[in-house]
């Protein structure tokens, strides 16, 4: 009884975490099941970042999220301003499963569509606000505004 008991514990737990949408602090890992943020810098002042949420995550909040961690970033290294470039802002449709056969052995299992939204974007920090591009954020502004509980 004791056994059944925690199966439907665990079943409840997990039931209970996948219902909500990927949350800002997510790191892109293997546990995170490829959802979450990845980082990279590709120069002294520039970065892209990479985000990827499950299907409770709409494209509006995925960018936010790439919005406040963008100011993170800028502020980190002392940039008062920061430009985005080349974003794209996406919801995906990923399958699993399917039917099949090969020779006289079927193969089936029943599949799973999910939305993926995924954000990428290059961001560039700036010393001082310019007017040359088409739109400067103001990090603490940013910072300041745009808020997640953990």
């Amino acid at each position: 009884m004791n056994f059944i008991r925690r199966i439907a514990i665990c079943t409840f737990v997990i039931l209970s975490v996948s219902g909500c949408a990927t949350s800002y602090d997510t790191q892109k890992s293997f546990w995170s099941f490829g959802k979450g943020f990845d980082i990279t810098q590709i120069a002294e002042d520039s970065w892209q970042i990479g985000f990827v949420g499950n299907t409770h995550t709409d494209r509006a909040l995925a960018r936010k999220y790439m919005l406040r961690k963008a100011a993170e970033l800028a502020d980190g290294a002392n940039y008062p301003y920061f430009v985005l470039s080349s974003e794209q802002n996406n919801k995906d449709t990923v399958a699993s499963g399917g039917v099949g056969f090969k020779g006289d052995d079927w193969l089936y299992s029943l599949g799973n569509i999910e939305n993926e939204t995924s954000v990428i974007v290059e961001v560039t920090g700036l010393t001082e606000k310019t007017e040359k591009t088409s739109r400067v954020y103001d990090t603490r502004y940013i910072l300041n505004k745009i808020k997640f509980d953990s």
